[in-house]
């Protein structure tokens, strides 16, 4: 990935522009429509130029050309922890179609879209890959856990990659030890000072 140039759609704290700098691309351009979470990703990363606007609505003749887009659309449409289904839902998954329109007006060498696994399970996601097939992108889905890279949390996730060259492309998953949660915090630290959370018990006892 060295030397390429990207933008980060759905930019959130800035978790995937920095996973960018740290395989060795540069992202030049960064967007949410939350206000909030633009304020995070600029304090987290200065150098990125900064826009916090609907990306459905985007002029992206005003965007820089890139090598690469990274994307991670709305998944509360997607998750199965959203509930019962209810309007907005429909308007969370329809942010995807934004990619399309990145894909098309930057006609990047590749893209990656990382969302929730139950967006392949989405009853537009043929239409949507068959969109960017039609742009001339090799499609191709790898689903990865962060437990396998020794994140110590189960985080599974699929990362759509697109290849412009047509030349099919799957993610590595390397399956590295599985490392608890406790090797990351410290319980003794703080000594003292740890008291006992008072709350009522979910299982119907009186307390925790």
């Amino acid at each position: 990935m060295s030397g390429l140039t990207a933008v980060d759609l759905f930019a959130g704290l800035g978790g995937f522009t920095e996973g960018a700098r740290r395989a060795g691309a540069r992202v030049v351009w960064a967007a949410n429509h939350w206000r909030l979470a633009v304020d995070f990703h600029a304090a987290n990363h200065a150098e990125v130029q900064h826009a916090c606007e609907d990306l459905h609505l985007t002029d992206w003749t005003k965007v820089p050309s890139v090598d690469l887009v990274l994307a991670s659309p709305a998944c509360q449409g997607h998750s199965r922890a959203r509930g019962v289904e209810r309007p907005h839902h429909d308007a969370a998954r329809a942010t995807a179609w934004a990619v399309v329109s990145a894909v098309e007006a930057l006609r990047p060498r590749a893209f990656v879209v990382e969302n929730v696994t139950e967006f392949l399970s989405w009853t537009l996601y043929p239409s949507w890959r068959s969109a960017l097939d039609a742009l001339g992108y090799s499609v191709a889905e790898s689903l990865i856990d962060a437990a396998d890279l020794s994140v110590p949390q189960h985080r599974k996730r699929v990362f759509v990659v697109g290849l412009r060259n047509r030349r099919l492309f799957m993610l590595p998953t390397p399956a590295k030890r599985h490392r608890p949660a406790r090797e990351i915090l410290d319980l003794d630290e703080g000594g003292a000072d740890w008291v006992p959370v008072d709350a009522p018990d979910p299982r119907g006892g009186d307390r925790l």
